[in-house]
This record gives C-alpha cells, sequence and structure tokens, in this order.
C-alpha cells in the first residue's frame, strides 16, 4: 500500500521509536479534528523534531500537562544529582500515575 509515505524510515531507537509513536497520535487526533493534509504533517514534523531538553516548547494545555510534568521532573531529578536511569523512573511513575504528589527531585 502506497499512502505517500514510503520514504519514511518507522524509527529503531526507543526515544525516536516513542516519539514516531506520539506522532501518530497526534496524526489521529488531527485527522479527527479535520485537519488538512498539511496541517497533519506540520503536525507530525514538529513532534518528529520535538527536543525534549527544550520541555518549555510543550504547550501547557490539559492534552500535555502530564508529559510536560514527567519531563520537568526529569530534569528537575537530574539537576539534583539523580542518575538519568533514577530520573527516567520517575518520569515513568508521573506517565502512569503512580507517583505519590510530592517532589522530591
Amino acid at each position: 500500500m502506497n499512502n505517500g509515505h514510503s520514504n519514511f524510515q518507522v524509527p529503531t531507537e526507543p526515544h525516536a521509536k516513542k516519539r514516531y509513536e506520539r506522532a501518530m497520535k497526534h496524526v489521529e487526533a488531527a485527522k479527527k479534528a479535520g485537519k488538512s493534509s498539511e496541517e497533519i504533517h506540520a503536525i507530525f514534523k514538529k513532534v518528529m523534531e520535538f527536543n525534549p531538553k527544550n520541555y518549555k516548547t510543550i504547550p501547557d494545555d490539559v492534552a500535555h500537562k502530564k508529559y510536560k510534568t514527567a519531563l520537568l521532573h526529569y530534569y528537575k531529578a537530574v539537576e539534583n544529582g539523580k542518575t538519568p536511569s533514577e530520573a527516567h523512573i520517575i518520569f515513568k511513575k508521573i506517565m502512569n500515575n503512580e507517583a505519590s504528589g510530592h517532589c522530591k527531585a
């Protein structure tokens, strides 16, 4: 099946793959909202080019609140001496609604 996207290689690197999955969720939401093909492509490109080190560029809307909070706490934890692995656990807890609600970063 040729959908015009035959040149796009689905990423295999774990973070890039997650970013791709996130982009596809945004694409589906945009389709349901009736966005044009150009708007959908722009959304996909924006998500795929997202730089997670710049969490300040994440929208402050309800749809992105948990992700932005998790990323912010990840970076706070690293700044306070946690290893990236330890900070990733914090990130996952927030994303999975397993956090206590008290920041210990």
